[in-house]
């Protein structure tokens, strides 16, 4: 947790997989498991391009689903990259980098994408609940999501769950942004119309919370399997420097 003390909280925005509903990351590394691949290298394979990455085009809604899947799927089983971003991740996390990586894959990743999704339907109940305490005791809160145009967590779910549970939700395929982009962040806190000092801010990714950190924020880790943790630490935080006193 980055914690900036500067300014009374007034609002909360909260990532949404891996905060709000359950990891997608555990699909991954599910999928992982069952085809033998070392423990991340999905997940190194869709970041080893940064913003320039098939996975963040689509996220900013810059292709479509199916031009995703294909180049998606080209883009993991590109065994000579991949295996290179991977020793990188290793040498930085100083494990083996003698490590035997794979000499052929054949990742799916139209089956990748569909499990990440459909677990994305499950909320995190511990999370779910803090929104509707800091609602009810006064505090904005929001979404700020790097999403997809067809994802399980737009349309009917958007609509029927996610619309009624926060104030705003801001979406980077609508935005045409995403995080840790910082113009994404403050485009979240103008529609809240709070400054990023006056804000908690949930996510799962590093590379996030220190985007939000940057800005002033008070960042909150969310750990897979420790979400009730992330929720007591927000409470504390509001307890103790929120601009509204909560009364239940």
């Amino acid at each position: 947790m980055f914690d900036n003390t500067q300014d009374k909280i007034r609002a909360v925005i909260f990532d949404i997989g891996g905060v709000v509903v359950k990891s997608p990351f555990i699909a991954i590394s599910q999928y992982e498991r069952e085809h033998g691949l070392p423990a991340n290298y999905i997940n190194v394979a869709l970041s080893k391009n940064g913003a320039d990455g098939v996975f963040q085009q689509y996220e900013r809604g810059e292709i479509s689903h199916e031009r995703f899947i294909d180049q998606w799927t080209d883009e993991l089983n590109d065994v000579d990259a991949n295996n290179r971003a991977y020793r990188r991740y290793l040498e930085r996390r100083k494990l083996d980098v003698r490590m035997a990586l794979p000499e052929k894959t054949q990742i799916n990743g139209g089956v990748v994408f569909a499990r990440m999704m459909e677990i994305a339907k499950s909320p995190n109940e511990c999370i779910v609940d803090l929104i509707r305490w800091l609602r009810r005791n006064g505090y904005r809160v929001a979404a700020l999501t790097n999403n997809f145009k067809n994802d399980a967590t737009s349309g009917k779910m958007r609509d029927d769950f996610f619309g009624p549970l926060f104030d705003e939700f801001v979406e980077s395929t609508v935005v045409g942004l995403r995080k840790p982009d910082p113009r994404f962040y403050i485009h979240a806190c103008n529609k809240l119309e709070v400054r990023p000092s006056e804000v908690v801010f949930l996510d799962d990714i590093t590379a996030n919370l220190r985007a939000a950190d940057a800005l002033g924020m008070t960042a909150v880790a969310v750990n897979i399997g420790r979400e009730d943790e992330a929720a007591e630490a927000v409470k504390k935080i509001v307890r103790s420097r929120g601009f509204f006193s909560p009364k239940i």
